[in-house]
């Protein structure tokens, strides 16, 4: 039975991994889902560390797109079909999980929406390196992920989100600004009021914010830690 693990923001470190190899922590049936700026798919030689990944992790690396993402490679490779979803996948065992999708793994079903906004962008922030096109959901892309979480709502286990519900922040001690034309945190308050009284939501899982920390009982930040989903067992790959 495969057992699947929820992270955070990697921005293209692999010291987690090379830390899961030496321990032998991993199993090839196991799947790693990283909520957003996994950073491994950047340019035009990935492959090079996909390759290392999966060299390093025996099983699955499934990942949601952040905002420090090459997005238009992202979106540049075919789409396919994994586990019920539509999925970029980008080595045998590297995938990224599209925005709007259900996947059921395990027995268990999980519903992904990537995508934030880069706070610098229209500072200093240059397009490609510090954020990327297409990084913010769009509105018909906003529209369409409502429509099938609603459609899915009582059958959803596992929320996987980049961005975190605006309410959240107020628990968080890190600071981002939201612009008065940025509407997906406070879009994500709507989707959790929505989902939160549901008997078969196990937990609903953020990055983006660098928390490891429980905001509600199912509403947790994730980053360093590694867990298996559903519980705080942590994997101390350090």
């Amino acid at each position: 039975m495969n057992k699947v693990y929820i992270t955070g923001d990697k921005h293209g470190s692999l010291r987690p991994f090379f830390g899961l190899a030496e321990k032998q922590l991993a199993d090839s049936t196991d799947i790693m889902i990283i909520t957003g700026d996994a950073g491994y798919v950047m340019d035009d030689d990935y492959m090079l560390k996909i390759g290392t990944l999966e060299q390093l992790f025996p099983g699955t690396i499934c990942f949601i797109d952040g905002n420090h993402e090459n997005h238009r490679l992202l979106n540049s490779l075919p789409v396919s079909e994994w586990q019920g979803g539509r999925v970029h996948r980008i080595g045998e065992r590297v995938i990224h999980l599209m925005r709007g999708e259900l996947y059921t793994i395990g027995g268990e079903n999980y519903f992904t929406f990537g995508g934030a906004r880069t706070v610098s962008r229209f500072v200093e922030g240059v397009e490609g390196i510090d954020w990327g096109l297409g990084e913010e959901p769009t509105e018909e892309e906003l529209a369409e992920g409502r429509d099938r979480f609603c459609k899915y709502l009582d059958r959803i286990d596992y929320v996987i989100t980049h961005e975190a519900p605006m309410f959240a922040r107020h628990h968080i001690d890190r600071i981002k600004r939201v612009d008065d034309d940025y509407t997906l945190p406070g879009i994500l308050d709507e989707w959790y009021d929505l989902i939160s009284g549901s008997s078969r939501l196990k937990k609903w899982y953020f990055g983006h914010m660098h928390t490891d920390k429980s905001v509600t009982p199912i509403l947790r930040g994730i980053f360093n830690n590694i867990v298996e989903a559903g519980s705080e067992e942590r994997l101390c790959w350090a």
